[in-house]
C-alpha cells in the first residue's frame, strides 16, 4: 500500500486498474442486465437479484472474462446462469402467462375494448414466449421494454446488425403467429 498520497506503483496500480475497469463496466451493464432478468423472471426484485448476483460473479472472474474472447458474451452466459439460478432458488419457473377464457366476463368498469386489449397483449406474451432464445430476448428488450438496438448489443454481446436480424425474424414469426399477414412494422 502506497501512502502518502503517492499514486500507486507496479502491481497495486494494475489491480487499480481491473477496479476501475469493473465498476465502469458493471455500472454500463448493470440497468441492462435487470432488464433482461425481468423478460425471464418476470419480476423485478428477482431481476435485480440475479442481476447482482452475476456482476458479483463477473468479478469473482474478472480476469478471465477480460481475457476471454467476447466480454459481453462471456459476461451475459454468466447472467444467463445467474437467472436459472433465481429459478431454482425459487423453485419455480418464469411465471406463465394464463389465456382468459372467451367466457370470462369484463371486471366491472373495465369496458370490452380494455378486456380485448388485455387478452391480446397475453396473446403477443405468450407468442413471444416461444420463440427461439436470442429472438426472444430482442424483441423483448426492443418491442416491450422499449431499450434501444445499442443496448440490446451491449447486453447480449451481439453485433447491433444481428440484434437488428433478430428483430426481424422475430417481428416475422410472431406476425404469423398472432395472425397478420405480413411482419410487424415498427422501428428495429
Amino acid at each position: 500500500m502506497v501512502s502518502g498520497g503517492e499514486a500507486p506503483t507496479g502491481a497495486d496500480a494494475q489491480h487499480q486498474r481491473r477496479l476501475l475497469l469493473f465498476e465502469s463496466f458493471a455500472r454500463r451493464k448493470h440497468e441492462g442486465y435487470v432488464k433482461w432478468a425481468y423478460s425471464r423472471l418476470m419480476a423485478w426484485d428477482d431481476a435485480r437479484e440475479a442481476a447482482n448476483v452475476a456482476l458479483f460473479r463477473i468479478f469473482g472472474r474478472w480476469d478471465t472474462a477480460l481475457a476471454s474472447e467476447n466480454l459481453d458474451a462471456f459476461c451475459f452466459k454468466i447472467l444467463k446462469d445467474a437467472v436459472i439460478d433465481v429459478l431454482r432458488a425459487r423453485d419455480r419457473r418464469p411465471l406463465p402467462v394464463v389465456a382468459l377464457e372467451e367466457t370470462c366476463r369484463p371486471v366491472a368498469g373495465i369496458s370490452r375494448d380494455e378486456a380485448d386489449q388485455a387478452a391480446l397483449r397475453l396473446d403477443v406474451h405468450q407468442a413471444i414466449e416461444k420463440l427461439p432464445g436470442r429472438q426472444r430476448t430482442c424483441v423483448f428488450l426492443r418491442d416491450i421494454l422499449g431499450s434501444p438496438i445499442s443496448e440490446i448489443a451491449d447486453i447480449t454481446g451481439l453485433a447491433a446488425s444481428t440484434v437488428r436480424s433478430h428483430l426481424k425474424a422475430g417481428r416475422t414469426a410472431l406476425a404469423a403467429v398472432l395472425g397478420e399477414g405480413r411482419p410487424a412494422k415498427g422501428n428495429p
